[in-house]
């Protein structure tokens, strides 16, 4: 048998060899793969060698054609020459014609021994194309073994979640509640008994999946698995109730995993295929779970319960358990689950768990939704007016250079979403504004504690001790935008403002930012693709205010969204969506080009520098 025959039989053989054997583990399997690949990978050299060498001979076959050609015609040439001094000899007898009759010898020999040689090299490429073509289907053979021990792999997959899974425990688990005033003993005694074995359940199987082969694999998909777990004894090994109305529990109980195997499939994202019993593949077998029945309460499931706002309170049974999002396990059956917050209409509702399930709320607002163009104004302590603002609709915009004129930290150009409306200072945080800050709080800012704010001077950015917000080397007013503040100081601002005002006040992120600075257009500037002649305070740009100070708030036209100074006045801090430092000012200032204050012009910066060219707006919440 050649060595072509012997690796086809070989790769046959050992398929049949490897459906035919007892199961075999992961760990087993993998170097089976890994070994059958390394052969595979040799092979696949081997064969390339030899499509190599065919492809070799094929050339020089088509050179050797060439060659006989010419060959022929010098034999032609010969014969012609030949021929014409038997001609000569007519007349002259005597002639020596030797030399005519030995290279036309010498050329039907040369001719000949071509044609010999290209039939050597026809049969020479014809043989080497059979072996490239035995090993072609052996090299199938090869990669049909290897993937049907892969396919043995992801059943083993299986068969090792399936038993890791199914494992049994004993838990103790201490837990202590404080029984409501209207509770009496026994029924403080039975929720303590409950809120322990929910306790010791989460526990488990929090252990369980972090013990798996696979665990970051099954971690992924568990919001959406119907695994459970079955509590098989409970005892109370101590219990007793202390001052105050304490109850203090501790209980020792045996669990055990109840995963289906058709689960397990879904928990490492492979085909269903693999999670059924066919020909030639095994199944591991656990002891049984006994079957669930409604209302058992010793099969306990994972409820996750999510919802669309932050700081919620979600009751359970009456029984708070938190914020979302929130996971807990909870014995089969029904339960009232209750999510609540201020401001919001409560979403009651019950749920019948058969299976670990994952419930999504969301709750409306019981006051008035924020509508496009709306002016909103919050009062702060005091009476104090907050920043006016304008609300900006949902919708999608294309995010970027769309124009093809920016820098190459403006591509590329993405589709983004803005899920919710928001509310958007329509003017940057003037001087008067960021002033009832400072004095309410007595915050000083970090131009103020160290070697002061920077100034543009001969193309750079250089510090000056005695430069802050209240002197940035130019005549402020009240209306003008505050500046020289780091991304601190304005963060500083927005938690005091959240806290003033009672409402979720934030710097905008920079897709908000941008959503916000276009308006609703494609432009580099919310009016359209040239900066024109004053329409924006920017350097070069034609206002009174160019290349010499800030422009007093709004003193240019609103965008279509209703914001003003999108485009100049100062940069503006924003929240970077992709970049390691965090902070991104966006929409150009007083002092530099119109090319620079495009609405997709970025500019990353230390979150620590400040300058008499940067500001900042600010967002609220609905």
């Amino acid at each position: 048998m050649n060595r072509i025959a012997q690796l086809t039989f070989f790769a046959s053989l050992s398929l049949s060899q490897y459906a035919l054997a007892a199961p075999l583990s992961v760990t087993d399997i993998e170097q089976r793969i890994a070994a059958k690949q390394s052969d595979f990978d040799n092979f696949n050299r081997d064969l390339q060698a030899q499509v190599t060498l065919a492809q070799g001979l094929e050339q020089q076959l088509a050179e050797l054609r060439e060659n006989v050609v010419k060959a022929d015609e010098k034999r032609q040439a010969a014969l012609r020459v030949m021929n014409q001094q038997y001609e000569k000899v007519v007349d002259n007898p005597e002639l020596d014609i030797t030399s005519a009759i030995s290279a036309y010898s010498k050329a039907v020999t040369a001719h000949k021994n071509m044609k010999d040689a290209i039939t050597n090299k026809y049969n020479e490429w014809q043989n080497k194309l059979v072996d490239v073509e035995q090993m072609q289907v052996s090299k199938h053979s090869l990669l049909n073994t290897i993937e049907g021990l892969k396919e043995q792999y992801n059943s083993a997959r299986v068969d090792r979640l399936y038993k890791e899974f199914n494992q049994k425990q004993t838990v103790a688990v201490s837990h202590k509640i404080t029984c409501d005033q209207d509770e009496t003993f026994s029924k403080c005694t039975a929720r303590g008994k409950a809120l322990a074995k929910q306790k010791a359940s989460k526990r488990f199987l929090d252990s369980v999946y972090d013990s798996l082969s696979e665990s970051a694999e099954a971690q992924k998909r568990r919001p959406t698995s119907d695994a459970s777990v079955q509590v098989l004894r409970s005892e109370v090994a101590d219990s007793n109730f202390s001052g105050q109305g304490l109850f203090n529990i501790k209980m020792n109980l045996q669990l055990q995993g109840n995963l289906k195997r058709s689960e397990g499939c879904a928990l490492l994202g492979l085909d269903n295929r693999y999670c059924v019993n066919f020909k030639g593949q095994s199944v591991t077998q656990v002891a049984p779970v006994k079957p669930l029945v409604s209302n058992d309460e010793s099969v306990m499931y994972e409820l996750t319960v999510r919802s669309n706002v932050f700081d919620d309170e979600v009751f359970i049974n009456g029984v708070s358990y938190g914020s979302t999002k929130l996971q807990i396990m909870l014995p089969s059956g029904e339960h009232d689950v209750e999510v609540v917050k201020r401001g919001y209409e409560a979403n009651r509702q019950t749920i019948k768990l058969t299976e670990s399930k994952t419930v999504k709320v969301d709750l409306n607002r019981n006051q008035y939704a924020f509508s496009k163009g709306e002016r909103i104004q919050d009062i702060l302590a005091g009476d104090t007016p907050g920043p006016d603002l304008v609300v900006v609709p949902a919708g999608n915009f294309r995010m970027g250079d769309i124009s093809g004129q920016g820098l190459e930290n403006e591509r590329p150009v993405k589709t983004k979403e803005i899920k919710q409306s928001f509310g958007i200072s329509e003017t940057e945080i003037s001087v008067k504004a960021f002033e009832t800050f400072v004095k309410a709080t007595s915050y000083v800012t970090d131009a103020e504690k160290d070697k002061g704010c920077a100034f543009y001077e001969d193309g750079k950015a250089v510090y000056q001790s005695d430069k802050n917000w209240r002197s940035p080397g130019f005549q402020q007013s009240d209306n003008n935008p505050v500046v020289c503040v780091s991304l601190a100081d304005a963060q500083a601002y927005v938690k005091w403002l959240s806290k003033v005002s009672t409402q979720s006040y934030q710097l905008p992120t920079e897709t908000r930012w941008e959503y916000a600075a276009r308006g609703g257009k494609e432009g580099d500037y919310w009016w359209g693709n040239g900066i024109k002649t004053d329409n924006a305070n920017c350097g070069w740009c034609g206002s009174q205010w160019s290349n010499v100070s800030t422009a007093p708030v709004g003193s240019f036209e609103r965008n279509d969204f209703g914001l003003f100074d999108t485009v100049g006045n100062v940069w503006e801090w924003t929240l970077a969506d992709n970049t390691n430092s965090g902070a991104v000012v966006r929409g150009g200032a007083w002092n530099f080009a119109p090319r620079l204050a495009r609405v997709s012009t970025r500019m990353e910066l230390d979150p620590s520098f400040r300058s008499n060219y940067i500001g900042f707006r600010v967002v609220r919440e609905q």
